[in-house]
């Protein structure tokens, strides 16, 4: 029973745990979510420049003026190299080095799209709104004979996020609001089977049922050979419902304090393992392969998003210039663990021990009204990982903490048209990778990490 699972179990732990924000928000949140955060570093929603900003506080609806939309997109242009510093196979096969191309480069270009609407007053003093946006995604891909193929090939995670909302104005000083968030997930998540450490561990399992020449007969002679990889690739989706909050608050006319408060989100999520062996471990035939849990099967899980506490200030200085800043707390220490069931088949849960940490993300900014149809923004801000350090950092999303130096502005058209484009600069800090996998595949992936990455959003809006 031990090796019942014994590929499954790293792969379907990974599918959550690898998704490890590469170059958004710490974890694998998404941070910018229009041409105007995407401008000043997501450090001036404060100021409520358009109805992108219900999705740091709800409140902030009320600040708004008429109805009005919001629609754009954020692409992301990630330059990732990892080099190869000694991965070694597992120790059932023999513990050597990982034959394969020692360069990953598992960047490329994501984007994420996103869409806000501010309506009228249902009653005096209370408005309404809806968000469809992505708070939670990320993709990488490494080439099929990379020496990370044993633990990551293809990743890809997403989140969409519909989000109605209310805000009702107390008195001139103090609006509140408050939104439900129904999330849809998905992901797609790949790896190479290697077939050689497939069958020895077979033969091992199979208390001499089956002889120890078992796998030289089939032609498998030795481990990491490119030519005699399998495949296996999960496909998972799930739904969970969650809630946020905001308070806005105005000491001054020239003054705005926004909390915002996000609750977390359990997505019950489920999905297919489906496998595609090399013709030599193929033979071995479906029952012995499915006795080692290397057969199509089901796989479920829960993966709790984390909660969020936003506060932000902006104060206008004179009728032009406006500074403004933000804090971010995450609360990633709600994935303590991911604990993977496999209700087709005796083998026991999968639990991989992650012990992330809570980040807080800060930042400053500034927005200039140069003219009356033109406005500059820029900001700055650090955003942490939660990764505890390179033993938990998988080549799935080998990030470090970023650095972001952000760009943009806006250009009114006309009274009801405008759009803005925002640019961001991000330097994640170089890394390196010490990832054991558990278990009876206990491959080690060894690497160094350097990363680049480019931010572009565009969003329209219109006012009705």
């Amino acid at each position: 029973m031990r090796n019942k699972n014994l590929l499954l179990n790293p792969l379907c732990a990974a599918l959550f745990i690898g998704l490890t924000g590469q170059v958004n928000a710490g974890g694998f949140g998404v941070t910018i979510q229009s041409g105007s955060v995407a401008g000043n570093a997501a450090t001036g929603h404060a100021m409520a420049e358009d109805a992108s900003a219900m999705f740091y506080n709800p409140a902030l609806l009320f600040s708004l003026d008429g109805r009005q939309i919001n629609g754009g997109a954020a692409l992301l242009s990630t330059e990732v190299e990892v080099t190869n510093t000694g991965s070694t196979v597992p120790s059932a096969a023999g513990g050597t080095p990982i034959i394969g191309n020692n360069l990953g480069e598992p960047g490329g270009i994501s984007a994420t799209p996103s869409f806000f609407y501010r309506g009228g007053e249902i009653m005096n003093g209370l408005v309404y709104g809806v968000g469809v946006n992505v708070p939670f995604g990320i993709s990488t891909e490494y080439d099929d004979d990379s020496f990370t193929r044993y633990e990551a090939t293809e990743s890809a995670l997403s989140a969409i996020n519909i989000n109605p909302a209310v805000a009702y104005k107390l008195n001139d000083q103090f609006e509140i609001g408050a939104g439900v968030n129904v999330q849809v997930g998905s992901a797609i998540l790949g790896r190479a089977i290697d077939s050689f450490l497939a069958c020895s561990l077979i033969v091992q399992g199979s208390g001499g049922a089956l002889p120890g020449n078992t796998c030289t007969n089939l032609g498998l002679t030795a481990s990491s050979q490119v030519g005699d990889d399998g495949k296996v690739s999960i496909e998972a989706k799930g739904v969970g419902v969650g809630a946020n909050f905001g308070v806005v608050y105005r000491p001054m006319a020239s003054t705005t304090l926004s909390l915002g408060l996000r609750s977390p989100v359990t997505l019950e999520l489920e999905g297919e393992a489906d496998f595609s062996h090399n013709p030599k471990l193929n033979a071995l035939g479906s029952a012995v392969l499915g006795s080692a849990g290397l057969n199509d099967q089901d796989a479920e899980a829960k993966l709790k998003l984390p909660a969020s506490a936003s506060f932000s200030v902006a104060h206008s200085v004179n009728d032009k210039l406006t500074v403004h800043g933000d804090v971010t707390w995450t609360q990633w220490s709600s994935i303590p663990e991911i604990r993977i069931k496999f209700p087709d088949t005796v083998a026991a849960d999968s639990v991989t021990d992650l012990q992330w940490k809570d980040t807080v993300r800060y930042g400053v900014g500034a927005t200039y009204q140069l003219n009356e149809k033109i406005r500059l923004r820029t900001g700055i801000a650090m955003d942490p990982v939660p990764t505890p350090g390179p033993n938990n950092r998988t080549p799935r999303a080998p990030s470090a903490d970023n650095l972001w130096i952000s760009a943009g502005g806006s250009y009114q058209i006309n009274k009801r048209f405008s759009i803005d484009a925002g640019l961001s600069l991000v330097k994640p800090s170089d890394a390196s990778i010490n990832y054991t996998a558990p278990g009876s595949s206990d491959y080690t992936t060894r690497a160094d990490v350097d990363s680049d990455v480019l931010g572009v959003a565009v969003s329209v809006n219109y006012q009705f």
